[in-house]
């Protein structure tokens, strides 16, 4: 089959290439990024001296190694939307400070990467930032959006691109470089063999029908109410970072081990009560935190953090609020989402969506409207963990590495975590307007809090 090439934005011609469909998953995130922007972005600071030259020709070449980096999405097509190949090149933009700052890039994200999707008509699926102030300050920031990208993916390509402007001729022997490979397979066709039937359908919300645990059948599941409605295709995620410096993540580290429990457990159990106390909510009151869990490594191949793919689900653990045992909760949520996962519940959106999900924009309204009403969770924390990225390269001194997400029609309240530098980034979004900045503060500010004070105990 012949499918078109994007030479320019705009434009398409009738040059054979490799394409497929995209896949029911990818198709999805796609649509909701359409009624509000949905980019992965992650972001570094490079101290040193660094040329838009040099960063514009590793961007050449992270696109040589990354297919899905070369691909724009038409629409145009019969059977709904399809990857096509895309001559344009990954566009830099570059902001010059006068004075210094110390964050410049979270404007960037809030204002400019969160506010304007990747324009995928044009292609590619991605977009770069340069930002340099005095003294030889740089922050890069790389976005991409979520049909073809996760945390990982973002971080991964984010590392590759600052390798490739420092050391251009040196080949990175964990990446093969795939110039003139086809489009990848869609993450569906990678999955065990047991949950390839896509056959699903929508979640029976009717508490018997057993989804939940036999103590929480019964109970009001809480979740984060909105100040008002906001529409779907006005909503805009807003930013509010945080960080963890090494010596706190170290206590923080010694507790959780001490209390036999995750990272991800403590935050999450952080999130579950900080949303509890903004709707003052009495103590055993439950709540219904979401956890998108990667699953790279159940795949009937093994996918390394390079490769581009969105390789994330979300299970959910409906928790009982407990204002004076975080341990508890925390533990509580560690075990419901591993029973969770070894009942293969992070495939189950999958089904829905490969049976259920809307082709496009004009018939996306019942999906969207029931996750906003019936959605088993509208707050969520996405911890991808330690993520390995170079302290140094090149005579350049790097700091700060780390990634966010956008909401879009998802939820109301998120987080976004990962640890690089020795220093933990807790990213908070939030739907502007649903959730106003001030409540938003709040509840970043108690969530902190009370990881911090778990730590010191």
């Amino acid at each position: 089959m012949d499918t078109p090439t994007v030479r320019k934005p705009g434009t398409v011609d009738g040059h054979a290439a490799p394409s497929r469909m995209l896949s029911p998953t990818e198709r999805w995130y796609w649509i909701i990024d359409q009624l509000s922007t949905l980019n992965v972005c992650a972001r570094v600071r490079i101290e040193g001296e660094l040329s838009a030259e040099a960063l514009t020709e590793a961007l050449r070449a992270l696109q040589a190694r990354q297919p899905l980096l070369r691909l724009a999405i038409t629409d145009e097509l019969p059977g709904g939307p399809r990857f096509v190949p895309t001559d344009n090149p990954i566009p830099l933009r570059e902001v010059s400070l006068a004075h210094s700052e110390e964050s410049p890039w979270e404007r960037e994200v809030d204002e400019h990467e969160f506010a304007e999707s990747v324009d995928w008509r044009s292609g590619p699926l991605a977009r770069a930032v340069l930002i340099r102030q005095p003294g030889q300050v740089h922050d890069l920031v790389l976005s991409v959006p979520h049909c073809i990208a996760d945390g990982t993916t973002a971080l991964a390509l984010l590392r590759q691109w600052v390798r490739l402007a420092a050391e251009p001729q040196t080949s990175d022997p964990d990446v093969a470089d795939v110039a003139d490979g086809p489009v990848p397979v869609a993450v569906e066709d990678l999955f065990p063999a047991r949950y390839r039937d896509m056959s699903g359908v929508l979640p029976d919300k009717d508490p018997e029908a057993g989804d939940e645990p036999d103590t929480v059948q019964d109970a009001v599941v809480g979740r984060v109410v909105p100040d008002r409605f906001v529409p779907f295709h006005l909503r805009r995620t807003r930013l509010l970072h945080r960080s963890i410096d090494s010596d706190a993540l170290e206590k923080l580290t010694t507790a959780c081990k001490g209390e036999g429990v995750t990272l991800h457990g403590v935050l999450a159990a952080a999130m579950a009560s900080a949303v509890a106390r903004d709707a003052g909510a009495k103590p055993r009151a439950h709540f219904a935190v979401g956890s998108p869990v990667a699953f790279r490594d159940e795949l009937d191949r093994p996918v390394s953090e390079d490769e581009v793919g969105c390789f994330v689900s979300a299970v959910h653990s409906v928790v009982a609020y407990q204002p004076d045992d975080l341990w508890a909760m925390a533990r509580f949520i560690n075990k419901d989402i591993s029973a969770r996962r070894r009942r293969g519940e992070q495939y189950s959106v999958f089904s829905l969506l490969a049976s259920q999900g809307p082709i496009g924009i004009a018939d996306s309204e019942p999906l969207v409207r029931y996750i906003e009403e019936q959605g088993s969770f509208n707050f969520f924390v996405s911890n991808i963990g330690r993520f390995d990225f170079p302290g140094a390269l090149s005579g350049w001194r790097l700091s700060g590495a780390q990634f966010v997400g956008g909401i879009s029609v998802v939820g109301y309240f998120a987080s976004s975590v990962s640890t690089s530098h020795g220093q933990l980034n807790w990213n908070f979004t939030h739907i502007d307007e649903a959730v106003p900045r001030e409540r938003a503060e709040r509840l970043v500010d108690d969530c902190v809090k009370t990881v911090l004070t778990a730590a010191a105990l």
